[in-house]
């Protein structure tokens, strides 16, 4: 049995105090367990995900399909789209305003040929 006043560094129980070092050591043991349990959590929910997805796609289509005042047409997903129309690049670009004024420029000029060929035609003819 420990008579007295414990030696520095130890307990009464003949443990040592804890260090300095050893508080940051338990602190980054007990921040790596939060990490990892979130870690796992977050996982798991990714693994979820797809069937969740697909889950809430097929009850909105139930609903869809079930409610009498809507077409079939409602039931189509609008983000779908065409291999070819996704491939374009310009896929989901606005026009900018030079390009519609340098479109316009272009209809005007193929007008402008257009009647003057005709005129061209009827000056021949007639």
């Amino acid at each position: 049995m420990f008579f007295g006043k414990p030696k520095r560094g130890q307990t009464a129980r003949g443990g040592k105090h804890a260090t300095p070092l050893d508080r940051k050591q338990a602190a980054l043991r007990e921040t790596e367990e939060k990490l990892r349990k979130e870690k796992e959590n977050l996982e798991r929910i990714i693994h979820e995900a797809p069937r969740l997805r697909e889950e809430r796609s097929r009850l909105r289509r139930e609903q869809f399909a079930s409610e009498p005042r809507l077409s079939r047409t409602a039931l189509v997903d609008k983000h779908v789209y065409h291999a070819a129309t996704v491939a374009n690049p310009a896929f989901g670009r606005r026009q900018l305003r030079s390009e519609k004024r340098d479109g316009l420029y272009l209809f005007l000029f193929l007008i402008a040929v257009l009647v003057t060929v005709v005129f061209w035609i009827c000056r021949l003819v007639l």
